[in-house]
């Protein structure tokens, strides 16, 4: 595997490395506006950006959860070094209807327009998908209550332990610019 890692070029060379069990067999979307169907279909995923741009989206077979060890383990030994988010989303399946953002992978150079840019992608699969809300759980400081009502989230389950929001969209979905669908190729060229 090293030897043809080394003679991929960067783009898929990132795509080989990345390969895990959980989406084993599942094709990487590197065009949304060409894969509408199957993004719809999915049922779990994870959207890769950097730089402020879209990557890829890997399909999972199972959702990916994540908890306050992976917290820890990820902030303190498994930080990334670069501009690179991935997004872990999935579709519950006691409430299909609904998007769980279900746990963010960041690190100290990870730009706020790289997140923003997976959150976007996120608010268009919910579209494809025809999804009702979209709910997560913040356990960063990072992120401001602020900063997620700017972003259509507001504050959920308040009598919950820890800081849990919705973003309500219910046939209203964002409308995302068009220098943000160039970034995220949204457009169809």
């Amino acid at each position: 595997m090293g030897l043809a890692t080394d003679q991929a070029n960067a783009r898929h060379r990132f795509l080989l490395q990345s390969i895990k069990p959980a989406s084993l067999g599942l094709r990487s979307v590197i065009n949304p506006a060409e894969n509408e169907s199957l993004l719809s279909k999915r049922r779990a995923g994870k959207i890769v950006t950097s730089a402020g741009r879209l990557r890829c989206i890997q399909g999972r077979w199972w959702p990916y959860l994540g908890n306050h060890l992976d917290i820890l383990w990820d902030t303190s030994v498994r930080s990334m070094q670069s501009d690179v988010c991935e997004l872990y989303y999935h579709a519950p399946l006691a409430c299909p209807r609904f998007l769980t953002l279900s746990y963010v992978r960041s690190g100290p150079k990870t730009s706020l327009s790289t997140f923003y840019a997976a959150t976007l992608m996120l608010d268009e699969i919910a579209r494809l998908k025809q999804t009702g809300a979209i709910v997560c759980n913040v356990s960063s400081d990072r992120l401001t209550d602020r900063l997620l009502a700017r972003w259509g989230w507001d504050e959920h389950c308040e009598s919950w332990t820890g800081r849990h929001f919705i973003k309500r969209l219910y046939g209203d979905y964002p409308r995302i610019p068009e220098v943000w669908r160039k970034r995220l190729r949204l457009s169809r060229s």
